[in-house]
């Protein structure tokens, strides 16, 4: 029987297959539902990570020793428990203990804006409704900074070349690698690469790692653009609990050392949407990591500057210039998402190869918007402290009327960001979000989060609006929960049929 973990072919098994198959056949029953057991139990104790790409059932056959046959109908009682997910020319992927699609067709756009409201709403948005998804007006101190920076520009002194910049107006390069360096990050104007706000840079990167069946390693939950930046490059992705805690950074550590993994991306400074920070030990781990295998780490730095108390940590790349890390950073959350100016800092190659790229999509970022930005990143520190306390005051609005009007929801108060992420207690945050819609009240249900669909018992609430607006805004969401808890519980059921 010996043959449970053998590899053919050199072909090693995936991440967690190994250990999860490891006696199988002293289980019960036909060899079939021994495997599928197996397998399953894996599944839902996550020891097999969702996003997960088996062998092929010839190779997995192979390598237990069975018939193909029992490997097959192994699979299809997985499939039907919807436990995996199972394509023609795409293969068999891990769906997660809640199911729900994993790998979307690549060029299926009109779906992700289906399913991400947030993406939706921008352009579909009611002057009625009191939005808390995030993304508001910028307040009188970032109107100002704009304005001033804006007066200040040569537009005569810009006009006299083309404007077509694919890596960057030079001067704000230059401002950028500043700015950088003075957070702890030595930086230098080659290793920066201007683009239109994080997106883009997400969606760059994406699309510059993402390779014929490569995976990608995100974090459960994490920035929806980045799940739909991932998928539309047709990226396998890989998903893991955030890092909260100190010790052994775990399974991403396990995917980058086995090579399981094109490239890891994380969010570790003020975590959208959970605003957590990953702690110290576990930075230094992971660059290190980074460092010996050579597995490329994203940071998302885009919320790293709004900070509630003290100073935030410095970018993962500060721990260890020879590691492959690539930062993302962006002035839409500290000064004004219509700005459009978002950046890209990794090795001199590496800049220069997404400039190319980026030159195909767009010949490079407005040089107006970039001109105003490099202006407006003099005045950053001043920014950041008024941003912190402007952040500060509306987050203790928002912690009182959860307080007084939802107090069965639980949440933990942010670190850092411009989020909430507070649980339900009963119910379905895709279906309350529905009905919140019907009350005037724009709220992200937790599931378009996650790579997997999971967290559909958490809302985020973005705490980033004007006093009068979030109360507004609870107010609508109380009674909105109000009129579905009461539904749930009339019905004497999870789920409920309501439509916008």
């Amino acid at each position: 029987m010996a043959q449970s973990n053998r590899r053919s072919n050199g072909v090693p098994l995936p991440l967690g297959l190994a250990a999860a198959l490891d006696g199988w056949r002293h289980l019960s029953g036909p060899l079939y539902l021994r495997l599928s057991a197996a397998l399953a139990a894996a599944i839902e104790a996550e020891e097999i990570l969702p996003g997960t790409k088996l062998p092929p059932e010839r190779l997995l056959a192979e390598q237990l020793g069975v018939a193909r046959t029992t490997v097959a109908a192994a699979l299809e009682a997985l499939e039907g428990r919807g436990l995996l997910e199972r394509r023609q020319g795409r293969g068999t992927h891990v769906a997660g203990v809640h199911g729900g699609q994993v790998e979307p067709r690549a060029a299926d756009l009109t779906t992700t804006l289906q399913r991400n409201i947030i993406f939706r709403r921008l352009g579909d948005r009611s002057a009625d409704s009191v939005d808390l998804l995030g993304n508001p007006a910028p307040g009188p101190a970032a109107r100002a900074a704009v304005v001033a920076a804006a007066q200040a520009v040569d537009f005569d002194g810009l006009m006299t070349d083309n404007g077509y910049f694919p890596l960057g107006y030079p001067p704000l390069r230059r401002a950028l690698a500043g700015h950088l360096t003075g957070a702890g990050l030595p930086t230098t104007e080659e290793e920066i690469l201007v683009t239109a706000g994080a997106q883009q840079a997400i969606s760059l990167l994406a699309a510059y790692y993402a390779r014929p069946g490569a995976s990608v390693m995100l974090e459960d939950p994490t920035f929806p653009g980045a799940i739909d930046a991932f998928r539309a490059a047709g990226a396998h992705i890989l998903s893991v609990a955030i890092q909260e805690t100190g010790g052994a950074p775990g399974p991403i550590a396990a995917a980058m050392t086995d090579g399981s993994v094109r490239a890891v991306y994380l969010m570790p400074t003020y975590h959208n949407p959970t605003g957590t920070v990953m702690p110290d030990a576990v930075r230094r781990e992971l660059v290190r990591l980074s460092a010996r295998t050579a597995v490329p780490i994203i940071e998302d730095a885009s919320l790293a500057d709004l900070t509630m108390a003290g100073q935030p940590p410095p970018p993962l790349a500060a721990y260890g210039r020879d590691a492959p890390i690539v930062t993302v950073g962006s002035l839409s959350k500290l000064v004004w998402p219509g700005l459009r100016v978002g950046w890209i800092r990794a090795g001199r190659s590496m800049i220069a190869q997404l400039g190319q790229v980026k030159a195909v999509a767009d010949l490079g970022t407005s040089v107006v918007s970039q001109a105003i930005a490099e202006n407006v990143l003099a005045e950053a520190r001043r920014l950041q402290d008024l941003r912190r306390q402007e952040l500060g005051e509306r987050l203790a609005v928002v912690q009182d009327l959860l307080g007084r009007l939802l107090p069965d929801w639980t949440w933990r108060r942010p670190r850092g960001g411009l989020y909430v992420w507070a649980k339900l207690p009963d119910g379905s945050a895709t279906e309350l979000a529905q009905v919140a819609s019907r009350h005037g009240v724009l709220i992200a249900p937790g599931a378009i989060m996650s790579p997997t669909g999971r967290f559909d018992d958490f809302v985020r609430l973005s705490f980033d609006a004007q006093p009068d607006s979030l109360r507004e805004g609870l107010r609508r969401l109380a009674e909105a929960w109000d009129d579905y808890a009461t539904a749930v519980r009339d019905r004497g059921a999870r789920r409920i049929d309501v439509i916008v």
